[in-house]
C-alpha cells in the first residue's frame, strides 16, 4: 500500500468518515473487466484505422487494373458498411464511426482523383469535416471530435495556401482582412470543443472532450503566434500592430481560460504559455537585434533563459493552483 495512505490516515481526524472508502479503493483489486472493454475497444480502434488505411492507400496508388466503378463501389460499401454497423451494433459504434470518417476522406479523394473536379485541397478537407460534422457530433465521442478537428484545422492551413518556410515567411503578404480572416478561423476552431461541452445533446462522455480541446487551442496557438511573429519581423505598419495586438490578446484570452474557468486544464496552460513566451522572445528579439551588434546574441541567450525560468515557475504554481481547485471540486461533490 502506498506510504502517502498512511499519512493521510495519520494527519485525519479519528472515526473520519472519508477513511473507509479510501482504505476500501486502496486494498480493492481492480477492475479487470474494465480492462478487457478498454482493450476491446482498442483492438476494434486499429482494426478501424487499419482498414480505413488501406482503402485510402489504394486510392492513391490509383491501380490501373481495376474499374472505376470497381473502385467506386468499394469505397462507398466500406463506408456504407461502416455506417450500419455503427447503427445496428452499439459495441462497435465508436469504431465503425471512426473508419467510416477516415473513408469518407479517401471517397472525396477518389472523386477529385478520377473526375478531376478542379477544386482546390483545402476544399476537399472542408467538405470532409462538412460531411463527417453529423455522425461526429451524434457519437459524442471525444476521438472523433480530434479527429474531425484534425481535419478542420487542416483546410485552414491548406486555405492559407503557406505550406512551407518561404511561403510563410516570404512569399504573397496577406492583406489585412485575409489576416483577420485567418485569426477568426483558428479562433471559431478553438471554440468548437468548448461549444460542444456547452451542448448538452452533443457533449462527449465524461462532460469535457479534453484532447479535441487541446487540439483546437494547440492549433490556434501555433497559428497566431506564428501570424504574429512573421508580421512583427515585417515592415513596421499599423498592420504589423493590429495582427500582434490582437495575437496577443487571444493567447492571453487563452492563457486566463485555461487557468480561471470551468475548461481548466494543465496541458492547455503549458502550451498557452509556450505562445506567450513565442510572443515576448519575438517582441525582444525585434528590439534587440536592431543593434546589430554580437553582444545581442547573448543579451538576447540571457534573456531567453529568464524567460525559461519564469515560466517553470509559474507552472509549477499553476500546476499546484489547479490541483487545489479539483480537490475542492471533489469535497463539495
Amino acid at each position: 500500500m502506498d506510504s502517502t495512505l498512511y499519512q493521510v490516515n495519520a494527519q485525519s481526524a479519528p472515526g473520519d468518515p472519508r477513511m473507509a472508502p479510501l482504505y476500501a479503493l486502496a486494498v480493492s483489486a481492480g477492475a479487470p473487466a474494465d480492462l478487457a472493454r478498454k482493450i476491446r475497444t482498442g483492438l476494434l480502434l486499429v482494426a478501424a484505422l487499419l482498414v480505413a488505411s488501406g482503402l485510402i492507400f489504394w486510392v492513391a496508388a490509383n491501380w490501373q487494373a481495376q474499374s472505376h466503378w470497381f473502385k467506386l463501389g468499394l469505397i462507398e460499401g466500406t463506408l456504407a458498411l461502416s455506417v450500419l454497423a455503427a447503427c445496428l451494433w452499439p459495441r462497435l459504434r465508436l469504431a465503425a464511426m471512426f473508419c467510416a470518417t477516415l473513408v469518407l476522406g479517401g471517397l472525396l479523394a477518389y472523386v477529385g482523383q478520377t473526375y478531376q473536379t478542379g477544386a482546390d485541397a483545402w476544399q476537399l478537407f472542408a467538405a470532409w469535416a462538412a460531411l463527417a460534422l453529423v455522425w461526429v457530433a451524434l457519437a459524442a465521442s471525444d476521438l472523433l471530435w480530434s479527429v474531425w478537428v484534425l481535419i478542420a484545422a487542416a483546410a485552414i492551413v491548406f486555405w492559407t495556401g503557406k505550406l512551407d518556410l518561404w511561403q510563410v515567411l516570404v512569399a504573397d503578404r496577406d492583406s489585412f482582412a485575409q489576416l483577420m480572416l485567418r485569426l477568426a478561423l483558428w479562433l471559431a476552431l478553438a471554440l468548437v470543443p468548448l461549444l460542444v461541452y456547452c451542448v448538452p445533446a452533443l457533449r462527449v462522455r465524461g462532460g469535457m472532450g479534453w484532447w479535441s480541446q487541446r487540439l483546437a487551442l494547440g492549433g490556434a496557438l501555433a497559428a497566431w503566434s506564428a501570424i504574429a511573429t512573421v508580421q512583427l519581423f515585417d515592415d513596421a505598419t499599423r498592420q504589423t500592430v493590429a495582427a500582434f495586438a490582437l495575437s496577443a490578446a487571444l493567447v492571453a484570452g487563452s492563457l486566463l481560460v485555461s487557468l480561471f474557468s470551468r475548461f481548466r486544464d494543465f496541458i492547455c496552460t503549458c502550451l498557452a504559455t509556450l505562445a506567450a513566451n513565442v510572443l515576448v522572445l519575438s517582441l525582444i528579439a525585434r528590439w534587440i537585434f536592431e543593434w546589430h551588434e554580437t553582444e545581442a546574441l547573448l543579451a538576447f541567450a540571457v534573456i531567453v533563459m529568464v524567460c525559461l525560468g519564469i515560466s517553470v515557475k509559474a507552472l509549477i504554481t499553476a500546476q499546484h493552483y489547479l490541483h487545489a481547485q479539483q480537490r475542492d471540486h471533489q469535497e463539495v461533490l
